[in-house]
């Protein structure tokens, strides 16, 4: 099976497109989405809400947009039905599938790499260890 096309802006974030710009310039022409991800939709269910908001909260600045609300709402969707237990394994493997694509697996997190905030630190420097010379 093919490897998954990454989203530029996993791109953008690891600095692919900074080492690679013939990368950049095949992109150059991509739909840039013009919003955030936002609420969720009216006629979700108070847990599925909680989960919008859950998933919104854990995603890195500006990975989510409008244009992922489907996909987002998807995966609200699947993982209510996980957490009362009541997904089929086809829903699960999709369930992961979407995460992955949003960059929510551990492989597919280890690719992302946060450029430091200003000021020299990023915001998950306080779990980062320390490294002491002797």
């Amino acid at each position: 099976m093919a490897r998954l096309r990454k989203p530029t802006a996993m791109l953008e974030l690891n600095g692919s497109l900074r080492h690679n710009p013939d990368r950049a310039r095949a992109r150059a022409n991509e739909p840039k989405p013009k919003g955030e991800l936002g609420n969720p939709p009216a006629y979700f269910t108070a847990s599925e809400k909680r989960l919008w908001r859950e998933l919104a909260k854990m995603a890195h600045p500006g990975v989510l947009t409008c244009m992922d609300r489907w996909t987002v709402e998807s995966i609200c969707i699947l993982m209510a039905k996980l957490r009362a237990r009541a997904i089929k394994t086809q829903e699960l493997g999709l369930l992961i599938s979407l995460l992955a694509r949003c960059g929510f697996t551990p492989a597919d997190r280890s690719r992302v790499n946060v450029p430091p905030a200003e000021g020299g630190g990023n915001e998950w420097d306080e779990f980062t260890p320390i490294s002491r010379a002797v």
